[in-house]
């Protein structure tokens, strides 16, 4: 009964670390969860619902100027804006696993 309690833990481990979701031949691109917050380049203070563009995706920052995003696993370009701020892009590299603060400087 064991032996066949660690088999099916083996096979359900196993099939978790190689299976790959292919659609159409070919595999999914994988995303990765990135976060960040949003400051005021001047004051260091964080900015509240400022927009974040990536891709085709529009999310905003919180009220502690946090925000965050599954993006996919390639390297990826962004827009932030924000009232009375000049526009920023910023490049995202969602494997380096650092908070990503960005710096919006005032109009």
């Amino acid at each position: 009964m064991i032996k066949n309690i660690f088999l099916v833990a083996f096979v359900f481990i196993s099939s978790i670390t190689l299976a790959g979701d292919i659609s159409n031949g070919k595999v999914k691109e994988t995303s990765q969860l990135i976060s960040g917050k949003i400051i005021d380049k001047k004051s260091g203070e964080e900015i509240a619902g400022a927009e974040i563009k990536i891709n085709d995706k529009i999310i905003f920052s919180d009220l502690n100027g946090n925000f965050s995003a599954i993006v996919p696993s390639s390297k990826t370009e962004a827009s932030v804006t924000s009232i009375s701020y000049n526009d920023t892009k910023i490049n995202i590299d969602p494997y380096s696993y650092n908070t990503i603060v960005v710096e919006l400087e005032s109009k």
